[in-house]
């Protein structure tokens, strides 16, 4: 048998469950496994490519297996409220780590993926940028090569927030970028960094939709005192999408839908996730991440283009 990435996620939905203070109900959504059963036939060129990459991809197992140690390290927190002296050695090692966007917000049962759970009641959601000069020509083994990058940093930011905030007394769980407990797109929208665009990614205003989010569980009672939502003047991003659909003309497998719709839980999608799967087995894809606007270009002048026209 070879590598399964559903296995390799699965210690750390076992320990986050385990230690589960919120679980789901009858009114989650249903979790989409990882696509497995190909096997890619890589060229010699793309072994040249992957080769030359390794130092950057090789730590993203490791990280999974730390992510898992520091949940098993959890323990509810001796202190619930940061200090501003602690927000701000916060903050400066959210820089440290390369994260472009960060927000929070409250865990509710329907929230989360059926049969998970999480140990506290907060989540504090992080986005860091990938390289959008990798997606230039896609699907190929650049781009996937640049996702496998950007899952071992953002699986470190979680780690490295969890041990932080774990060293300060607070009740802290990572929950790495590979196999959330919850969909991280609509994460990044519940905690006010972003909108969910057409191709069901979430947009950001720094990096569109080539970003990647980590989350960290935590029970931190006053993170209103310092972090504020930010995407109430973000909403114009639905319209944009309705009137654009450049995704979903360029999508190979004609998987992003014209209108969203609920398969199951709460959340609307505008994806087929069968279509979007035989995609995916092609390097991963990424045309959707080349191809949306946000992604290639300035969101203030999108933004103001968008409102002159409309």
């Amino acid at each position: 048998m070879g590598f399964s990435l559903n296995k390799a996620v699965k210690p750390q939905t076992t320990e986050l469950n385990r230690k589960a203070m919120v679980f789901s109900n009858e009114f989650s959504p249903i979790k989409r496994l990882y696509v497995e059963g190909k096997k890619e036939r890589f060229s010699k060129k793309d072994l040249m490519v992957m080769l030359k990459s390794i130092s950057k991809i090789y730590k993203v197992p490791f990280s999974m297996i730390k992510t898992v140690k520091l949940i098993k390290a959890d323990r509810p927190g001796t202190t619930k409220r940061l200090t501003q002296e602690t927000f701000n050695d916060f903050e400066e090692l959210l820089e440290s780590l390369g994260v472009d966007d960060y927000g929070f917000f409250e865990v509710t049962p329907e929230r989360l993926f059926k049969g998970c759970g999480v140990p506290h009641k907060y989540a504090l959601v992080f986005s860091s940028r990938m390289d959008i000069d990798a997606f230039k020509e896609v699907p190929s083994m650049e781009c996937q090569l640049e996702v496998a990058k950007i899952y071992s940093k953002t699986g470190d930011i979680a780690n490295k927030v969890a041990t932080y905030l774990q060293s300060k007394g607070v009740g802290a769980s990572p929950n790495h970028s590979m196999g959330g407990q919850l969909d991280y797109s609509m994460a990044a929208e519940w905690a006010g960094i972003a909108v969910t665009g057409r191709h069901s990614m979430a947009i950001t205003k720094k990096n569109g939709p080539c970003h990647r989010i980590s989350v960290v569980y935590t029970d931190i009672e006053n993170l209103n005192d310092y972090i504020s939502r930010k995407n109430s003047d973000m909403l114009w991003i639905n319209d944009f999408c309705k009137k654009c659909g450049k995704c979903q003309r360029k999508c190979p497998t004609g998987a992003i839908l014209k209108e969203s719709v609920i398969l199951d839980g709460t959340n609307p999608t505008r994806i087929d996730y069968e279509k979007c799967c035989e995609g995916f087995v092609n390097y991963g894809c990424g045309i959707c991440i080349k191809e949306c606007p946000f992604s290639n270009g300035n969101y203030e002048e999108l933004e103001q283009a968008f409102l002159r026209m409309n």
